[in-house]
């Protein structure tokens, strides 16, 4: 068993944000994103799906559905393949859980 203590994790700079991974696990990786307010992650596409909860402050979450204003213990799964960003409205951190499903050969 192993023991997070994400508070430790906690980092904010201005301008951009910082992504510290603490796990990686089969079939999912997680990860502490922290936006100082303004900051934005511009939409784009990631090869994997993500469960992003939000563990402090406000942002906007964008996705192919439009964007969506999350606040503290709200979260959006945004699937493989499909755009994402993110825009700090405060200082925010995000815990972001990576589906990393495990791939099989072609036999």
């Amino acid at each position: 068993m192993n023991i997070y203590d994400l508070n430790e994790k906690i980092a904010f700079f201005h301008g951009k944000p910082i992504k510290r991974h603490f796990l990686n696990a089969e079939g999912f990786h997680a990860a502490l994103i922290c936006l100082k307010s303004g900051v934005e992650i511009p939409p784009h596409v990631e090869d994997y799906g993500v469960l992003l909860t939000v563990l402090e402050g406000k942002g906007i979450f964008t996705d192919a559905n439009g964007s969506f204003l999350l606040e503290k213990n709200q979260c959006i799964y945004i699937q493989k393949d499909e755009v994402r960003g993110i825009k700090a409205e405060d200082d925010l951190v995000v815990l972001g859980i990576q589906d990393r499903k495990k791939q099989t050969e072609d036999v």
